[in-house]
């Protein structure tokens, strides 16, 4: 009952505080999603001289403030129901773990002994050309996919994004730099995409143990009409009634149709050269979902194709909650969020 009260009056305020911009519709009343919880052991992933405290989690790209204790075991608490990346990284950044969860609601995962390996680390930027203004691409979301150039021969269907199988994710930080740590050995395609934007793909070929290589990213402005965008506040209670802004939290937009931005010929030809592989024109890439981080003030923009998604926010320690969305081309709305303390 005290939930079913907290959720009714964070519907009333998301709708006091929700504006229409551009002609675009309000969503519906915030929704919870349904947690559960995560256990594994990655004792094996540590050297010596680690300290677990030191390493980090990413979830789905995000780094939630937790991290393994003294004895190995990892606990993650009230995450969203579905799939999820989970990848685990070493201090140091080149020991990792990486796999795929299925959270069910109100149940444990167990996971067991997670296994680690020692590889590499790819950094990059991602920058926005604009017409020919350049400028940093903060809180984007950059994936590694393994097989490199295979994945995208002339043979191959368009890849789903995120990829069924274990891969790589992170966001870029506010000035529009990524880390992708802890990377088995192996050859990647490393890409990101911003609605409105072509894409862009960079081949690591040979990713090797404890080395580091760059893979910068720009994507170019598409032309057209420009996509719709959903932007808002993300808070939570923080006891006594009051709240606090959110930095950090996650927006992920489930689209009701993939989004397949343009790969320029200019980079097929490239990774052509470089892999000797006969690669599949463009498309190569089906987006499910597009996802950003609000900033540290606790608020987000996101840019979107045409639909209705369903647009989750999650911070880890708040229950996470969903918003359906109306967007249209040129067309703005807003979403804000009052997370419900766990």
């Amino acid at each position: 009952m005290r939930r079913i009260l907290k959720l009714t009056a964070v519907a009333a305020l998301t709708l006091a505080l929700a504006g229409c911009g551009g002609g675009a519709l309000l969503g519906a009343l915030i929704g919870l999603i349904s947690v559960g919880d995560v256990i594994g052991d990655v004792e094996n992933l540590f050297e010596n001289d680690d300290d677990p405290a030191d390493s980090r989690v990413y979830l789905d790209g995000q780094l939630p403030p937790i991290t393994p204790n003294t004895s190995g075991e990892l606990r993650l608490q009230d995450l969203p129901e579905g799939r999820h990346l989970l990848h685990v990284v070493a201090p140091g950044g080149f020991r990792g773990a990486v796999t795929i969860i299925d959270v069910q609601p109100n149940a444990d995962v167990r996971l067991g002994n997670l296994q680690a390996e020692v590889g590499g680390r790819i950094r990059g930027t991602v920058t926005l050309d604009e017409g020919g203004s350049i400028r940093n691409a903060p809180r984007v979301l950059v994936y590694a996919i393994p097989g490199g150039a295979v994945t995208v021969r002339e043979t191959a269907g368009v890849t789903a994004i995120p990829p069924a199988g274990t891969h790589y994710a992170a966001y870029t930080d506010g000035t529009g730099e990524f880390l992708l740590e802890g990377v088995a050995p192996g050859d990647y395609l490393i890409t990101a995409a911003v609605a409105g934007f072509t894409t862009d793909a960079q081949l690591v070929q040979g990713l090797g143990q404890r080395q580091t290589v760059v893979a910068d990213l720009q994507l170019s402005s598409a032309g057209g009409l420009p996509p719709g965008t959903v932007s808002g506040i993300i808070s939570g209670e923080i006891g006594g009634g009051a709240t606090q802004s959110l930095p950090g939290a996650s927006l992920r937009a489930e689209l009701d149709s993939a989004f397949q931005p343009t790969v320029p010929q200019a980079v097929i030809d490239r990774i052509e050269s470089d892999s000797g592989w006969q690669l599949r024109e463009s498309p190569w890439f089906a987006y499910d979902v597009l996802a950003t981080l609000s900033d540290a003030g606790g608020t987000y923009t996101l840019g979107l194709p045409s639909g209705t998604p369903r647009i989750k926010c999650f911070k880890y320690g708040f229950r996470p909650a969903y918003q359906d969305i109306a967007i249209i081309s040129d067309g703005s709305a807003q979403a804000n969020f009052e997370l419900i303390n766990r």
